[in-house]
């Protein structure tokens, strides 16, 4: 476009603090680390030496953005903003992985609504573009004092790393829902009725078969007369299944019992 302004050398030169002066890097073991940079080099120089500051930012630099300015462009990001991020500035930073963020939710809604080969037709941003720029943000942290991480980048991160959801987050959630519906089922059990899958399902705002699910072995009622039995030994409800006040609790026996 005829408006756009190209980057050139003299506009666009690194601020001088990053070049001038002694580094406050151990510039021999960054030079030692940029040679090879791999988590087994990253490691062995850390191990053997703990204390030293190595700088480990190896993606950027003005010849690269040299480079990368016309894809930049055909896919809306202005090459000033990446210069910006390339001086560590968190207000670029969280800006760029803000447009980032739009521009994945975009190409998501228009993928959900029928649309094919977002990446050839160009539309979606590639996902080689987005490591890149993920990659050069972190490594322009890499030489800042300050380290600090506009939490814009970092929900970026994770999303790209699947998102707020992990297997790990659905197992403890299943866990607790899990034990949730041992104790209603004992609550339940403790009003003289028999708890079933439906009763506690619609309780804890799932299905029948949610709750099946999460005692595979059929241990269910097992668990739940156990659980029962606990709590009638602690006094924790009443002949009507009510909680009774916590000062009547019986969890641990008088000192000298077992």
């Amino acid at each position: 476009m005829a408006n756009e302004r190209s980057i050139d050398k003299k506009e666009s030169d690194p601020p001088a603090h990053k070049f001038e002066g002694e580094s406050r890097f151990d510039e021999n073991l960054s030079k030692k680390y940029k040679s090879d940079p791999s988590i087994q080099n990253y490691v062995k120089l850390r191990r053997a030496n703990p204390e030293a500051p190595i700088e480990v930012g190896v993606v950027g630099g003005l010849d690269q953005l040299f480079f990368m300015e016309p894809e930049l462009r055909k896919y809306g990001f202005d090459p000033f903003l990446v210069v910006s991020t390339m001086d560590a500035d968190p207000a670029a930073i969280a800006e760029l992985s803000l447009q980032i963020m739009e521009k994945l939710i975009q190409a998501d809604a228009l993928e959900k609504s029928g649309e094919t080969h977002l990446a050839s037709r160009q539309v979606a941003v590639p996902d080689k573009l987005i490591e890149w720029l993920i990659k050069m943000m972190l490594d322009a942290l890499s030489w800042n004092d300050d380290l600090y991480l506009p939490r814009e980048l970092i929900v970026l991160i994770r999303e790209r790393l699947g998102g707020a959801s992990s297997e790990y987050e659905d197992a403890t959630r299943t866990n607790r829902l899990r034990s949730n519906a041992i104790d209603i089922g004992a609550q339940i059990r403790a009003t003289g009725q028999k708890p079933s899958f439906r009763r506690i399902g619609k309780i804890l705002g799932v299905s029948a078969s949610t709750v099946n699910r999460w005692f595979p072995n059929g241990e269910f009622l097992e668990e739940v007369e156990r659980q029962y039995r606990h709590f009638a030994e602690s006094g924790m409800f009443d002949q009507d299944g009510n909680l009774t006040p916590t000062e009547k609790w019986n969890f641990f026996p008088p000192r000298g019992q077992k």
